[in-house]
């Protein structure tokens, strides 16, 4: 940690003394020796893609602007209207930035495609360790479930053994439930998508949650677009994102809370569902964090159904978005918008 600020001290330390460096070279030359006037303003380069390239967009602009405020004085102190010197000058000022922007912009631009692609290779290999581990649980896991279901049907009710018996079967049932996660979220994603309305594929999948959220005491309201939403979809796949954005609102809500489900289509034309609760809100320092495997803030969660949600809806090229309930609470948004295939977090 401390190597780290010291080496970004070294570097602004670098690009200060060569900021103010040209600029005393300006200031401290006679204005009839333009050429070193022109060589000086080359130099102001240096500083700029260092910036860029150590710093990123940020750092490039931040340089650039300091530049300006630093050049524009010694412009209007030696302004003999605008003679060719003066229009080099200005234009020279233009370049700065200019030059200050592309090449943050490509930095930000490689350091982004650096981390994705990183992602994705750290994702890869995760999805096959998980593939492997989950093949390995299932069958064991199945066993043990079986035998116990078959031994609790022949117990007698008053048997001592009875209620641990059943708490193998539950703890049995998780863990049968987390293996079925981690293979969902180590297969590659192949989609079949057909053209259709997907209203019915959402009112399946309000069916589905219904007892769950009765049992926990919560309701779920549907409200539809007034106006049919056709677009090239995966019903099967979008049921599951869908079923597990709801279930998650749900276990997120207070008993006697409603969730709300929302289909609409936006003054531009492009539809979208809402899943809000009115739960504890997910924090701002979290909402980066959610989408990532094994991230839970649940005691009983496997860490992996928004995993599996945000890879069905990239898959069809959408995005998912976070957002406050005015109400308190979260709102998962899904821009169902086809071609757009970013995700967005929105604070």
């Amino acid at each position: 940690m401390k190597n780290n600020k010291s080496n970004l001290a070294q570097k602004w330390a670098i690009l200060a003394v060569l900021t103010v460096g040209i600029t005393l070279l300006h200031y401290n030359t006679e204005q009839s020796l333009y050429y070193f006037h022109v060589f000086y303003g080359e130099l102001y380069c240096i500083p700029i893609v260092l910036a860029g390239f150590w710093f990123g967009l940020r750092g490039a602009l931040l340089v650039s602007t300091t530049i300006t405020v630093f050049y524009l004085p010694f412009i209007y102190w030696h302004w003999q209207g605008l003679s060719p010197n003066a229009l080099d000058s200005i234009l020279s000022l233009c370049l700065y930035n200019g030059l200050a922007l592309l090449t943050g912009a490509l930095k930000d631009r490689e350091t982004a495609t650096r981390e994705m692609v990183l992602q994705t290779d750290n994702l890869i290999v995760m999805g096959k360790s998980l593939a492997a581990a989950a093949h390995d649980m299932r069958s064991p896991l199945m066993l043990i479930g079986g035998f116990a279901r078959r031994i609790l049907k022949n117990m007698d009710d008053h048997d001592p053994a009875r209620p641990k018996l059943t708490l193998i079967i539950q703890e049995t049932e998780k863990m049968e439930r987390m293996a079925e996660d981690m293979l969902d979220f180590s297969k590659p994603l192949a989609l079949t998508k057909v053209r259709g309305n997907i209203d019915t594929t959402v009112r399946n999948g309000l069916a589905k949650v219904q007892e769950a959220a009765r049992k926990k005491r919560v309701s779920v309201e549907y409200h539809p677009s007034p106006e049919p939403v056709d677009i090239k979809f995966d019903s099967v796949r979008f049921e599951q994102a869908l079923i597990n954005l709801i279930q998650n609102a749900v276990e997120a809500s207070p008993e006697g809370d409603t969730v709300t489900i929302a289909l609409s289509v936006s003054s531009l034309g492009s539809p979208f569902l809402d899943v809000a609760d009115n739960g504890s809100g997910i924090p701002l320092a979290k909402r980066q964090k959610v989408f990532d495997p094994f991230f839970t803030t649940k005691k009983e969660g496997t860490g992996l159904g928004l995993p599996i949600v945000k890879k069905i809806i990239d898959a069809h090229g959408w995005s998912l978005q976070i957002l406050d309930n005015n109400g308190g609470g979260t709102i998962c948004r899904i821009m169902l918008k086809e071609g757009n295939g970013h995700d967005c977090i929105h604070q």
